[in-house]
């Protein structure tokens, strides 16, 4: 499927490049070649002025968008990789030997908040930087020094804690537009209950620890006099320890530490109460022999989870004869998953909703059973127009993906190709609904028209339930004659906007989305980046109504915030599509600025 948005490929790349090789020395970049570009220029401290060396200059070419493939995302990151460079003594850099294009400057250093030029504010994203054919472009740029925080945590006696987890936490709005505490810098106690939480960019933070349920532990430190067996001192918990500071028991009460830069704010002391959790317990069934079922575990339903236990999910071990207890659950909605593998290779699986109020659940079945194999047949719809021909005639079965998605026990589940036409079959899918994603279509101009289970249309975002008794087939019809829109996005001024994010977004998009996969389902091509010149195509759109918009902060998906949505709807140019439509509408950029 074509990227859904600069802020994706930005966090693929990013993954990426982090594994990659530690930066050349100063000067680095490619040989000089005639018509290359460079960028060179110089990292001071800010309000200082003072030269900082042995900073990291990072360049990564901003790709096209509208014609990346996703499998040369690891390629793309290699060779990003390269131009990297470090800062002599006197702070200054050099990059060169760069082909004409766009890129984004990125510097690192040790103590400092990662800076780019053109960010709105300290650790935000900036503005990429176009170099022409034997362009040198001169950067001037700024490092701000990071803040710390340092504390305490006792417990309810006065007592430091060891080993407590301590998180600096702020609210932020994912990508699925969910806005939650989300852990920005986490640290360790040491032996005296003592934290310290460093290179903070300067802002308002959450403070919290935490320590959980744990028994004695052992560890082994090898001396050159001997071995030792260490940390048999620790003390063991039967009940876990939770709280914000300023010694309050939930996010409601917590006061803000605010730093600026450079400050190191002390005293940040957080008295831990023991926090109430309760066991879940039952027994897993299963109507056939299976392998053995080892754990099962609690998954959190509500969106926007910050506690990282609950990412990981709460996990309770199944004994020979099928019962299991998990501990130490916090109260909420979960659901409770047990997955073997059976005879033949099957996978036997089961799911519930379990809901944790005030006190234990017991007494759970969890009554297991094999997977489905569904078989799901693709189409692709005669052609309305020679460009819809030329589409069909370039249309590879190869390059499509079929995909069951669901938030259930299974995830999601990608269909094997079984012929060379639009046969697809789906193993082993557990009971549950689900909705068909067609990834990675191989062509501009192509939507999913409608998706048929047995003789039922349920629509392009319809879910299909997938039982036991499942029979199916599951049919998709691909059509070549979407709607078309070409224009150019500007800035309020009347200039050109590169690089700008542009979207149609259905009109009845829902307000919260839990998947943003699943809310974008059939938008591949009704996202794009815009050219140098402003310019953007949209093609394969489907017919209905919808808004446009152009956001200049392409590189943070602001459209999947829902409140963003509701702000700017206004600025949304109305848009209705028939088939075959090709209509030429030019869009107002909505600035960075504008959504602060």
């Amino acid at each position: 499927m074509p990227s859904i948005g600069a802020a994706l490929l930005t966090l693929l790349l990013a993954q990426a490049v982090g594994g990659a090789q530690a930066p050349a020395p100063f000067p680095t970049g490619q040989d000089p070649s005639e018509g290359a570009a460079r960028i060179e220029g110089v990292v001071t401290r800010s309000g200082t002025g003072e030269p900082i060396p042995f900073a990291t200059v990072q360049l990564v070419q901003v790709p096209n968008l509208n014609d990346i493939d996703i499998n040369d995302l690891t390629s793309l990151a290699a060779d990003a990789a390269e131009l990297d460079a470090t800062t002599d003594a006197g702070g200054r850099f050099v990059i060169e030997g760069l082909s004409p294009g766009s890129y984004t400057i990125t510097v690192f250093r040790d103590g400092f908040v990662r800076q780019t030029p053109g960010a709105s504010e300290p650790g935000a994203p900036g503005e990429p930087v176009a170099l022409t054919a034997g362009e040198t472009f001169e950067a001037s740029i700024q490092m701000i020094p990071a803040a710390v925080i340092t504390g305490r945590i006792i417990d309810d006696l006065g007592r430091p804690i060891p080993r407590a987890e301590v998180s600096a936490m702020q609210h932020r709005t994912g990508l699925d537009g969910h806005e939650a505490l989300q852990v920005v810098r986490a640290a360790t106690t040491d032996d005296r209950g003592e934290y310290r939480l460093f290179w903070l960019t300067p802002g308002e933070y959450l403070v919290s620890g935490r320590v959980e349920a744990r028994p004695p532990t052992g560890g082994l430190t090898i001396t050159r006099t001997g071995a030792f067996i260490t940390d048999l001192n620790a003390q063991p918990r039967n009940e876990e320890m939770a709280g914000f500071f300023p010694g309050v028991p939930d996010e409601a009460l917590a006061a803000p530490v605010r730093v600026s830069a450079g400050e190191e704010r002390v005293g940040v002391d957080i008295r831990l109460a023991v926090k109430a959790t309760f066991t879940v317990s039952g027994r897993v069934v299963s109507p056939g022999p299976t392998g053995g079922f080892g754990m099962v575990s609690l998954r959190p339903d509500a969106p926007g989870t910050t506690n990282i236990a609950s990412f990981l999910g709460n996990t309770g071990i199944v004994d020979s004869q099928g019962n299991f207890a998990i501990r130490n659950v916090e109260p909420g909605d979960y659901t409770l998953e047990a997955r073997s593998e059976g005879l033949g290779g099957r996978d036997f699986r089961a799911s519930i909703r379990v809901e944790v109020t005030n006190a234990d659940v017991e007494n759970i079945t969890l009554l297991v059973s094999a997977g489905t194999d569904v078989a799901i047949n693709a189409f692709i719809e005669d052609a309305a127009s020679p460009a819809a021909s030329e589409t069909v005639s370039e249309f590879d079965w190869s390059t499509v993906r079929l995909m069951l998605a669901t938030e259930g026990i299974a995830g999601s589940e990608t269909g094997t190709r079984i012929d060379t036409e639009g046969g697809f079959l789906v193993e082993n899918v557990a009971p549950g609904e689900y909705t068909l994603n067609v990834l990675m279509l191989p062509n501009p101009g192509i939507y999913v028209k409608s998706i048929l289970v047995g003789a039922q249309e349920i629509g392009p975002d319809g879910r299909i339930p997938i039982d036991t008794g499942f029979t199916g087939p599951v049919s998709v019809l691909i059509s070549p004659n979407g709607g078309r829109i070409d224009g150019v996005a500007s800035t309020r001024d009347g200039d050109p906007a590169a690089n700008a994010a542009v979207t149609l977004l259905p009109a009845d998009m829902p307000d919260t989305a839990g998947n943003p996969m699943s809310a974008l389902q059939g938008l591949g091509q009704n996202i794009r980046q815009t050219n140098a010149d402003g310019s953007y195509s949209l093609s394969g759109i489907a017919p209905g109504e919808y808004r446009l918009f152009a956001w200049e902060a392409a590189d943070s998906a602001p459209f999947m915030n829902p409140e963003i949505r509701r702000r700017f709807e206004a600025r949304g140019e109305r848009v209705v599509i028939r088939e075959g439509d090709a209509l030429n509408l030019n869009v107002e950029v909505i600035a960075d600025s504008e959504l602060r």
